[in-house]
């Protein structure tokens, strides 16, 4: 086999019949110099571009370059199907072309998928663009503003030297509050004078049922038809709600009610507590409040050797007057008190032990012993 004299794809010239020592050595890297380029048929090669056939199928994402095609982009196959007899073209990068039943859409290398005017650089899309083939270029030139509507309707406003919009180009709802002398005059403002938001200041309301004396100030509410009053000479009739208020103390918010009385956190805050006192027995007294016998405490100042047998009893009102003697006893029992004991308390009176206001009330003992005195305790409701 003949020596090659050049290399295979560069064809850069080796070094034949030498007797020179690095020979082999120069050769060897020329070729693999040469073996690092790629061949002249890289069609196999992830570089490669083929170019666009006609009638020719092709996938969806298949790339293709053409003759017409800007040397900063290829064309990428958006709809799958078979070309047509002339290649598809385009100037910009994103334009569609249609070709046979494909459709190709132009791509730039390495760029953006989607170019909009802020981001045009120049220099790889060519100034035959149109504005309307440039992404949102022709919606930001509508939206800017030019001197001539300056002031105007339907433009925009301009500033004074302090840089305050002038009070001429303020809509009248915010400029304005006509004084008026009557409730009267203030009803007669009709058409094109009485808008939303209107504002007057009355000199003299009192035509407003709610307006003692002097003037008063109202807004106009046109979706209501309806005149609100903002202020008055004497004062706002405002409606405070609790829970607008704002830093109420603690203690405050534990309050509460039940039954008509007021709690704590639940527990009664007042407690209406009385001690109806007999010394002796067979007394008797007229209670003047509704209650409840909650306890009896019986104290005796000299001890007995032999223990007491007493009652606490209680007669209705209605009884008491016709003298119908119909005594109940409270806690439904006779009680005793211990011998040889100086105090005891009696607890627990669940029975009988209601009294109305007018009835009467007593302690009955065996005998009137001047030593013992009973301690009733009734709560009121």
């Amino acid at each position: 086999m003949a020596e090659e004299s050049t290399t295979k794809e560069l064809g850069l010239p080796l070094i034949l019949k030498s007797d020179l020592v690095m020979k082999e050595k120069i050769n060897a890297t020329f070729q693999k110099i040469d073996a690092a380029v790629l061949p002249k048929t890289h069609a196999d090669t992830k570089a490669h571009f083929d170019m666009w056939q006609p009638n020719k199928d092709y996938k969806k994402q298949d790339v293709v370059r053409s003759s017409t095609c800007p040397s900063w982009g290829f064309f990428m196959c958006k709809t799958p199907g078979t070309s047509g007899t002339s290649e598809p073209s385009g100037y910009g990068e994103g334009d569609v072309a249609t070709d046979g039943t494909c459709t190709w859409i132009l791509k730039l290398f390495g760029g953006a998928t989607v170019i909009k005017h802020q981001d045009l650089q120049g220099r790889n899309l060519p100034d035959q663009h149109t504005i309307a083939a440039i992404t949102d270029l022709q919606s930001v030139l509508d939206s800017k503003e030019t001197p001539q509507n300056k002031g105007k309707a339907g433009g925009y406003p301009e500033l004074n030297n302090s840089g305050y919009i002038p009070m001429s180009q303020l809509p009248p709802n915010v400029k304005e509050m006509r004084v008026l002398n009557t409730i009267v005059d203030r009803d007669a403002i009709t058409g094109s004078l009485l808008y939303d938001g209107l504002q007057v200041h009355v000199l003299n309301a009192t035509a407003d049922p709610t307006v003692k004396s002097g003037w008063a100030e109202y807004m106009y509410d046109a979706a209501n038809s309806v005149w609100i009053k903002r202020a008055e000479k004497e004062s706002m009739d405002i409606v405070l709600n609790w829970m607008n208020l704002q830093d109420i103390p603690v203690v405050l918010t534990e309050l509460s009610e039940k039954n008509g009385a007021l709690q704590y956190k639940g527990n009664p805050v007042y407690e209406d507590i009385r001690n109806v006192v007999f010394v002796g027995g067979d007394n008797e007294l007229m209670y003047p409040w509704n209650g409840t016998i909650q306890n009896i405490a019986v104290v005796c100042s000299e001890p007995q050797a032999t223990a007491l047998q007493f009652n606490i009893e209680v007669q209705a009102k209605a009884d008491y007057a016709a003298k119908a003697d119909k005594w109940t006893l409270a806690g439904g029992s006779i009680l005793t008190f211990p011998a040889n004991t100086a105090y005891q308390e009696f607890t627990g009176l669940t029975q009988n032990n209601s009294i109305k206001a007018g009835d009467v009330i007593r302690a009955a003992t065996a005998g009137d012993d001047t030593g013992i005195v009973f301690h009733v305790t009734i709560k009121n409701n």
